[in-house]
């Protein structure tokens, strides 16, 4: 046996027992632990532990806390995952909601019971101003989360088993709802928008569906517009830090967007017209390649002209769309128009076609229909017979 039993008391034993040598200093490593009770239950609580270091599933006692665990995460493993806008929302929300409810507890006595209480309080008294609970969106967040961390501290065997198995009261929210624009509302806002400065970024957005960040990170060297195409090459981010030019997320996100042949042409128009104020500022070759910057030759900020285009879709007539909702009423289109969802999931940068369904399936009307219909059809051919 790789341990010994050694009594501390009347109905008190010390179990100490090998954990195997440190990879780095190549010491011995040994754990020491106090059993209540009879010697018979001190022997089978080593043989426990022993079973669980030969089977690697041992965890160390530990009295660290919740806190330092999610700080831990938050410094050491989420940057090598995570964008910098992404790690500022998981900082907000560890420091904001997790560590003022759950920081003080001693990680390896986190339960799901206290999870459970963690996510009643969020749901009803969650707000910072004090004004009521969390909406289910936000909760959901908070738990996918809370999941991630709790997820990586048994991977560094900090944890035998994540707190979340015991969860009872998933967060659990309905689909969002997509806002879409019909052909007369798009035609309404372009009408609108014809002769201002986010006229371009709109109508690529709503030919290509290319989100916010890549439109405004758009090049000149990544449109050809000789072979009607542009490559998504690059994004911009805006975190408390500033601004910052960054790669696609993931490989599917960095494609190749062919054009319709009348974006083509108000291309080449607004690049004409770019030149032409260019040179009448003075201002030389733009070193930036900027296909929408703003009038002064910069990068466009994205909430400020989330804003912008928010204002103006209100004075088009069309209050209830987002600029988001531009990529959405480009995607929803071209399903509706029989395109392969694996063509309109490849342009819209999606991990999978799995994906592009899960978001809008619920957008196909009479899908049911035709399909009842072509049973139907199926069925008269065989009664007939």
């Amino acid at each position: 046996m790789r341990g010994n039993i050694t009594r501390r008391g009347k109905s008190s034993w010390r179990i100490k027992f090998d954990l195997g040598t440190d990879p780095v200093t190549g010491k011995r490593l040994t754990q020491v632990a106090t059993v209540r009770g009879t010697k018979k239950e001190a022997e089978a609580e080593l043989n426990r532990r022993l079973h669980q270091v030969d089977e690697g599933t041992f965890v160390e006692r530990s009295v660290a806390t919740v806190a330092e665990y999610c700080r831990h995460w938050i410094s050491t493993i989420a940057p090598a995952k995570a964008s910098a806008k992404t790690l500022e929302r998981y900082g907000e929300i560890v420091e904001q909601h997790i560590i003022p409810r759950l920081g003080a507890t001693a990680l390896q006595k986190l339960d799901g019971t206290k999870i459970d209480e963690f996510y009643q309080h969020l749901r009803t008294a969650g707000r910072r101003d004090g004004k009521g609970g969390l909406s289910p969106q936000t909760v959901q967040h908070i738990h996918r989360l809370l999941s991630q961390i709790m997820s990586s501290a048994v991977k560094a065997r900090k944890l035998r088993i994540s707190p979340m198995a015991g969860v009872q009261t998933t967060p659990k929210v309905r689909a969002e709802e997509i806002q879409v624009l019909d052909d007369n509302e798009l035609a309404s806002l372009l009408r609108h928008l014809k002769g201002r400065s986010i006229y371009m970024p709109v109508m690529v957005a709503a030919s290509t569906g290319m989100r916010r960040g890549e439109v405004l990170a758009l090049r000149w060297k990544d449109i050809d517009l000789d072979r009607g195409s542009l490559q998504v090459s690059q994004v911009v981010e805006e975190t408390k830090a500033g601004l910052a030019i960054k790669e696609p997320k993931t490989d599917r996100s960095r494609r190749t967007i062919a054009l319709p042949a009348r974006l083509v042409v108000e291309l080449r128009r607004h690049r004409k017209e770019l030149a032409e104020h260019r040179l009448k500022l003075g201002q030389g070759k733009d070193d930036k390649d900027l296909a929408f910057p703003t009038w002064d030759g910069r990068i466009r900020t994205p909430r400020p002209f989330s804003k912008e285009f928010a204002r103006e879709a209100a004075v088009a007539g069309v209050p209830h769309v987002t600029f988001h909702g531009l990529r959405h009423t480009h995607i929803t289109h071209l399903l509706r128009s029989g395109v392969p969802v694996h063509v309109v999931s490849a342009r819209a940068g999606h991990a999978n076609p799995s994906v592009t369904l899960n978001i809008y399936a619920h957008m196909l009307p009479g899908q049911q229909e035709g399909a009842a219909a072509v049973v139907d059809i199926a069925l008269r051919s065989a009664l007939e017979e």
